[in-house]
Parts: C-alpha cells; sequence; structure tokens
C-alpha cells in the first residue's frame, strides 16, 4: 500500500462509515462547493500510520452531508470499513484552474492573518464551508477565531506572501 506521495498534496476530504454493503463510503468533502474530484481520477489516501496509496474513484455522489464515494476494488461493506476516518488528497496540479481573484478556501491556511495596523492576530489553521459564508479558522494565542471570509472583514488576501489582512470591525476579534 505505500506509495511516495507527489508534492503539493492538498487534503479533499475524509472517509467517514461505510454506507449500504457495496463499499460505498459516507465522505466529509472539505470543499464541496468547488470540487475538483471526479470519477476515474486516482486521489492519495493517507493512513493514521502516515501510509499513502493512490486509489480510483469509481462512484462520486456531492450532496452535503450524504456526500459518498465508491473507490475501485472496494465492493463489500467489510473493505470499505479499513477507510474509516483516513484523509484523501489531490495534487493541486489537478485543481481545476481559477480566473481572475477566484481562490481556493486551502490556500488560506497558513497565511498570517494582521489587523488593518499591522497587528498579528495569528494564523489560519482551517477554513469551514458554512450554508451562509465561507469562514477562517485563526489560531490566535492558544485560541480559536472564526472570522467569515467576506469583503465586510476581509480587506486584502496576498496569495504570494500568504498574508490576510483583517478590518477593524467592532466585536469580531474581541
Amino acid at each position: 500500500m505505500s506509495e511516495s506521495p507527489p508534492r503539493g498534496l492538498v487534503p479533499m476530504g475524509k472517509f467517514l462509515k461505510p454506507w449500504g454493503l457495496n463499499g460505498e463510503l459516507r465522505v466529509t468533502i472539505f470543499n464541496e462547493i468547488d470540487s475538483a474530484l471526479k470519477i476515474g481520477m486516482e486521489i492519495w489516501v493517507e493512513t493514521n500510520e502516515g501510509v499513502f496509496a493512490t486509489q480510483t474513484i469509481e462512484s462520486l455522489n456531492i450532496v452535503g452531508n450524504n456526500s459518498r464515494i465508491k473507490l475501485t476494488g472496494y465492493n463489500k461493506r467489510e473493505e470499505a470499513e479499513k477507510l474509516h476516518g483516513f484523509v484523501f488528497s489531490l495534487p493541486r496540479s489537478e485543481f481545476i484552474p481559477l480566473e481572475g481573484k477566484e481562490l481556493y478556501l486551502i490556500d488560506l491556511i497558513g497565511c498570517k492573518v494582521s489587523d488593518e495596523n499591522k497587528n498579528s492576530i495569528g494564523t489560519v489553521v482551517d477554513t469551514l464551508s458554512l450554508p451562509a459564508q465561507n469562514h477562517i479558522v485563526v489560531e490566535a494565542e492558544g485560541n480559536e477565531i472564526l472570522i467569515p471570509f467576506v469583503d465586510t472583514y476581509i480587506s486584502l488576501f496576498d496569495e504570494k506572501k500568504k498574508i490576510l489582512i483583517v478590518k477593524d470591525v467592532e466585536g469580531l476579534l474581541n
């Protein structure tokens, strides 16, 4: 099962419990709106021990909390159960090219976050795609802050420097 993964792997989702008897799994897709996942595509699966292997998507159904995936060669519930809890990834090179100022939420992870006065707030450690809007999760002095990723709160994102400037909105950071 062990293979050397390519550089630039981006986590796309996590396998949950099996669904049905034919090897399908429920999944959490980290960015279901703009997912680059497709039937026939190879994904990289990482075990809890950090071992990687490629798997091929046989079927895919992305529908929010009821998203499901079936991988080639996993035809029984018991086989699929072995993948429960594992994260799956894609090389960044497989992502659909974006236009203009569009970005993938995953690009925000690792960015330094500052306020408009250049005071450091923390680092983006995760993103959340919620029904009303997307949020960034910022690690700030041992605490996590949720900041809506909308123009009301964000004044600048410099992708090259990995810097995100948050507006001084009353109540946002306090």
